[in-house]
C-alpha cells in the first residue's frame, strides 16, 4: 500500500493543493494527516474540504485538541458541521499497515494537550529514541510537529535529511519525522516496498 503523508498543514492550503496532486500522481492508495491541521481557523473550512474529497484519515496535533476533542457549544457555534464531524474523527494515534501514525513522540500521550505541546528539540540522541521504540511494539513509526526531517532507528540516527527516497530495513525499528506541508513537503510510504520518498515542490528530492 502507498501511504500519502501530510503533516503539519496549518490550513496552508496552497501548499496542501500542491502536495495532494504530488501524492496523487505518485498513485498515493491512502492520505494519512499527521495532526496540526489547524491554526488560526481562517482557512480551516478550504482545508477539511480538500481533505475530505480524497478521503483522508488523520491523528490530532496540538493546534487542532480543541475542534478533535472539546467541541462545545462555543466551537458548534463557530464552525460548520462539515469540519466539526471531519475534525471530530480524527484519533490520538492510526495504525495502518503495521505503521503507526502521531503527531508526537509515541511515548508522549496524545489525549494530553500538554504531551501535544512538548518539543525538545528533533529526537536525535539513541535516549530519546529509545524511549519511543520501547512504548511500541510498531516496526515504523512516523511523527510531524518538528516541521524537518529526520529518521533514527535502534541502530542510531539515519544519515538523512529528505534528499531522496530511502529504503528501511525490514529488521530495524524507526521513527520517521516527516516535514510540514505548510513549508512545502509531503512524502510517500510504500509498505510493500519499504520505501519512504520525500516530495517539495513537485520534486522527488528536498530542495535546498
Amino acid at each position: 500500500m502507498k501511504l500519502g503523508i501530510l503533516s503539519d498543514i496549518h490550513e496552508q492550503v496552497d501548499e496542501l493543493r500542491t502536495a495532494i496532486d504530488i501524492l496523487r500522481k505518485h498513485e498515493a492508495d491512502r492520505f494519512i494527516v499527521l495532526g496540526d491541521t489547524c491554526d488560526t481557523n481562517v482557512r480551516v473550512e478550504e482545508t477539511i474540504s480538500l481533505l475530505r474529497d480524497v478521503g483522508a484519515i488523520g491523528v490530532w496535533g496540538n493546534h487542532d485538541f480543541g475542534l478533535c476533542i472539546d467541541q462545545s457549544d462555543e466551537i458548534r457555534h463557530h464552525y460548520s458541521t462539515d469540519v466539526l464531524n471531519f475534525m471530530g474523527s480524527f484519533l490520538p494515534r492510526l495504525e495502518i499497515d503495521g505503521c503507526l501514525f502521531t503527531h508526537n513522540e509515541p511515548w508522549l500521550d496524545p489525549n494530553k494537550v500538554e504531551d501535544l505541546w512538548y518539543f525538545d528539540g528533533l529526537p536525535e540522541t539513541q535516549k530519546k529514541l529509545n524511549q519511543s521504540f520501547a512504548a511500541v511494539p510498531q516496526r515504523v513509526m512516523f511523527i510531524g510537529h518538528h516541521h524537518d526531517w529526520m529518521i533514527g532507528s535502534t541502530a542510531g540516527i539515519v544519515p538523512w535529511n529528505g534528499e531522496g527516497p530511502i529504503t528501511l530495513e525490514p529488521t530495524q525499528q524507526y521513527l520517521v519525522v516527516v516535514n510540514a506541508v505548510c513549508h512545502g513537503y509531503c512524502a510517500l510510504f510504500d509498505t510493500t516496498k519499504h520505501e519512504l520518498i520525500p516530495f517539495s515542490d513537485g520534486s522527488d528530492v528536498r530542495l535546498t
